[in-house]
């Protein structure tokens, strides 16, 4: 997995959590963590799926 996809990742996790409000939803409080919270299996994860979508050009 790419730099560049754990850095999307990361940047897509902080900016949900801080929208989401805004949209009438808001993560549960026991789940909600910072990047560096996050646990690994979830982690490992979104970088997956945004690498996934970089390879197929999704996202560029």
């Amino acid at each position: 997995m790419t730099q560049r996809a754990e850095e999307i990742a990361q940047q897509f996790h902080a900016a949900y959590e801080e929208l989401a409000p805004s949209h009438g939803y808001e993560t549960r409080e026991a789940s909600r963590k910072p990047w560096a919270e996050v646990p690994e299996n979830n982690k490992g994860l979104m970088v997956a799926v945004v690498d996934r979508l970089l390879s197929e050009g999704v996202i560029r």
